[in-house]
């Protein structure tokens, strides 16, 4: 079984390049697009969630939301990665375009 991005997979490299990589590229923009909105809530729930656990009693919870904020921090640097598979994935026809069709 292999493992594919079904928005991506039935785009095809064939034909009019400049039209699938137009179509390629809009679709990561979206995927990225998506991914970033739902990891940036992600890590406000996720951090929210954990900050509420009860830590050691001697540290008034101080570990706790210590400990919250790293996991977060996880999720944060996700959703940036995600902001650059939207910004490339802008990016990806243009560059076609200007390297290949001389049109900047």
């Amino acid at each position: 079984m292999a493992n594919h991005i079904d928005e991506l997979a039935w785009i095809e490299f064939r034909g009019s390049l400049g039209e699938a990589f137009l179509d390629y590229g809009e679709v990561l923009e979206e995927i990225g697009r998506r991914w970033k909105f739902e990891l940036e809530l992600a890590a406000g729930e996720a951090e929210a969630a954990i900050a509420s656990l009860k830590g050691h009693w001697y540290l008034v919870g101080i570990d706790t939301k210590w400990k919250a904020r790293q996991i977060a921090k996880r999720l944060k640097r996700m959703q940036e990665m995600a902001h650059g598979i939207e910004y490339h994935g802008r990016k990806f026809h243009g560059s076609y375009r200007k390297h290949f069709l001389n049109r900047g």
